[in-house]
């Protein structure tokens, strides 16, 4: 079932094992969609089921949002104009030419010399349609949807190295054009004049030059490229007022498969005159949720509804939407989700830090789109924000209710980043060689207006040490760089906790709780993986080791749901690496960018790539900078289905030094057996449980 983050970044679907779920579930969508049919015919599909707000009503609201130059676009067929959509980051031009058809343009495309190419949208991301058409000779591409309705929100990517003009057209459309024969056509992209912006979240103003969100929503290494548009009502206008980003503090024990503590902080580059909105204490948040109280949901999220494993949601609003709905304590949350997946109470991942909120019979709901912002209660001091918009199944769906970041029991941190001193940094330490001590960096900020001296200790100094020499003294607004390195003899979970006192009273701090996870060599495979080199080393672990391959290479371990097999190099010096790697695994056909199992590729902590589905040995090659270098090749599934031979391959591994000679390798063989006898062609599901987003290609 979809496990959908409420913004516009991610989807992920969750199957279930079991023939009677799958029935219950079956019997469960169909009443789903008779409820939210019975609710659409009474004109509540909005928000969903919400309506327009006020204009001024809420002027803490605040927007996520990418800003550009204005574009237009044309699209004409045989002297026939056609309604277009514009891409982001697509570049500008006017080309004409004969139109051909490349169907999905998953690979390069034929016969498209000199023209432009008409493609169906699905499976692959709308870059690399564009990409496969330009490499085919194709001068501009026309992408027309697969679902009813024009293309909104399209983005090629801002690291988009295409040349060619890109627009959009409805499935009508292109259904229309793929039945005509050699047609001539033209497409442009052209300068329109003035600044659009694009939502990607909701946020909620806190005064001063601060600002509240999901942290899913700013988990993108672009995300400080983003802008935020305090007090918007209508996307249409007003991108000119959006204020640029100085800074992002992401809860430190944020989890990007769990989604717990899903908050962050950011800092604008200037102060605004705009009214904050209220956060509720932890108490209070306790007796709205006993007591039900109705609370309102906000934002700029799709409208149209739809059950668990169906969707997408479509008719993004400019005009701000807002929705009543009750709060439920954490037991009504767990035992809602409990009985509509047929789990028990404690795995349907409900944790403290999160609040939930719904109605009996679904219509109802937050969705893709709508992340970041608030869940509030109306109250006699004002707005009360109780929640931020965070993960739901589907939505509007009964039985599902929406979850949300609870505000009262993260108040330490979002105190601590505004008033005081926090620490910032992965709480998650990358996976690490034992006898080999790895050190990562943490960010510590003095957002008081005091000069404070801070104290540093650490719950276990048998694995871990720090260093805080850069951090004796923080004058106001002032950062430092906190070392903290792990250095164990043993492999296994190791944790530890930064504790961080000030001199100064009054002033709240908060600490940061880390997790490290130390890989035991693994020198067997050495030989098996593909190259003898005195600067690698191998090492091997996760919830199962990888092995020797009988038909050459190295195979991952056998994992069950959320569980990852890991290989690990440790590689000295700056030089190149070479290697072949494989997948056999299940496939996220509709949302190719957002895999189910899939094996990824992570370079000194940072993902690098991934490949998932039915993939045959390609080789891959990277470049590594000088110093001691982390290269990770993770098999990780989900929580349910598997597929394929569901497993992952490695072979002919090469390292090459910058002024080093070439490697010995040893002789691979072709085939890609699996050991088992069948063919073997085999990525990363970070998430058990995805907020709302929404950037579908």
């Amino acid at each position: 079932m979809y496990y959908i983050r409420f913004s516009l970044i991610m989807l992920l679907v969750i199957h279930s094992h079991l023939a009677h779920a799958e029935t219950l579930r079956a019997q469960e969508q169909q009443r789903i969609k008779q409820a939210v049919s019975v609710a659409q015919a009474n004109g509540e599909a909005r928000i969903i089921g919400g309506s327009d707000a006020q204009l001024g009503d809420y002027p803490f609201m605040s927007a996520l949002v990418s800003v550009g130059q204005q574009v237009t676009t044309t699209a004409r067929v045989n002297e026939q104009t056609y309604s277009s959509t514009d891409f982001l980051f697509s570049p500008l031009g006017e080309v004409e030419g004969l139109l051909s058809s490349c169907g999905l343009a998953g690979e390069i495309c034929t016969n498209v010399q000199g023209r432009i190419c008409l493609i169906e949208r699905g499976t692959f991301t709308f870059a690399e349609k564009a990409l496969n058409c330009q490499a085919g000779g194709g001068i501009g591409a026309i992408i027309y949807n697969n679902v009813a309705g024009e293309i909104t929100s399209g983005t090629l990517g801002n690291d988009f190295d295409g040349t060619i003009p890109v627009v959009g057209v409805s499935q009508l459309s292109g259904e229309a054009l793929i039945q005509l024969s050699s047609p001539s056509a033209s497409i442009s992209v052209q300068l329109a004049g003035g600044s659009t912006q694009n939502a990607s979240c909701g946020a909620t103003f806190l005064g001063d030059k601060w600002v509240l969100t999901a942290a899913h929503c700013v988990d993108s290494p672009f995300a400080d490229q983003l802008r935020v548009n305090v007090g918007e009502y209508d996307l249409s206008n007003g991108a000119d007022d959006a204020v640029t980003i100085k800074r992002i503090y992401t809860h430190p024990n944020y989890d990007e498969n769990t989604f717990d503590s899903d908050v962050a902080l950011i800092e604008l580059t200037r102060s605004v005159d705009a009214p904050a909105i209220q956060l509720a204490d932890a108490q209070t948040t306790i007796q709205f949720a006993n007591n039900n109280t109705v609370a309102k949901s906000i934002g700029w999220g799709g409208r149209i509804a739809y059950a668990p494993d169906e969707g997408p949601t479509g008719d993004f609003p400019d005009i701000l939407q807002e929705v009543e709905l009750p709060i439920l304590s954490n037991n009504q949350c767990r035992q809602a989700f409990s009985q509509s997946q047929n789990i028990s109470a404690s795995a349907t991942g409900i944790t403290d830090n999160m609040i939930c909120a719904a109605v009996d019979l679904g219509g109802r709901s937050a969705c893709q789109g709508d992340s970041g912002g608030p869940l509030f209660v109306e109250s006699n001091s004002g707005p009360l924000q109780v929640g931020i918009t965070s993960w739901g199944i589907g939505c509007a769906a009964s039985g599902y209710p929406g979850v949300y970041a609870r505000v009262g029991e993260l108040l330490g941190f979002i105190n601590a980043t505004r008033f005081g001193m926090g620490i910032n940094g992965q709480a998650n330490f990358n996976n690490s060689p034992v006898n080999k001590a790895h050190t990562q960096t943490y960010k510590v900020t003095n957002n008081s207006s005091s000069i404070i001296s801070p104290t540093f200790s650490l719950s276990n100094t048998a694995d871990f040490s720090l260093d805080n020499s850069n951090c004796l003294t923080l004058a106001t607004e002032q950062s430092c760089d906190l070392l903290v390195t792990l250095l164990t003899s043993t492999a296994g979970l190791k944790q530890t906790r930064i504790n961080l006192t000030s001199d100064v009273s009054d002033i709240p701090t908060n600490g940061i709780d880390i997790s490290a996870f130390a890989l035991p060599s693994a020198s067997s495979l050495a030989s098996a993986a593909g190259s003898i080199n005195t600067a690698v080393e191998y090492f091997s672990g996760g919830d199962s080791v990888w092995r020797v391959n009988t038909g050459g290479g190295v195979r991952s371990g056998i994992i069950g749901g959320s569980q990852s097999s890991i290989l690990l190099a440790s590689i000295q010096g700056e030089g190149s690496l070479s290697f072949e790697w494989s997948v056999s695994s299940e496939e996220n056909v509709d949302e190719p960018t957002e895999p189910f199992d899939a094996l990824y590729l992570i370079v000194n902590g940072e993902e690098i790539d991934f490949i998932s589905g039915e993939v045959a040995f390609a080789r891959k090659t990277v470049e590594l900078p000088e110093g001691d270098n982390l290269v990770e090749w993770t098999y990780r599934k989900d929580q349910n289905t598997t597929a394929g031979d569901d497993q992952a391959l490695v072979r002919n591994i090469s390292f090459t030094g910058v002024n080093q000679t070439d490697p010995v390798m040893l002789p691979t063989p072709i085939e890609s057996s699996s050991g088992g006898g069948s063919s073997i062609w085999i990525m990363f599901l970070c998430m058990l449980i995805v907020p709302f987003r929404k950037s579908f290609d």
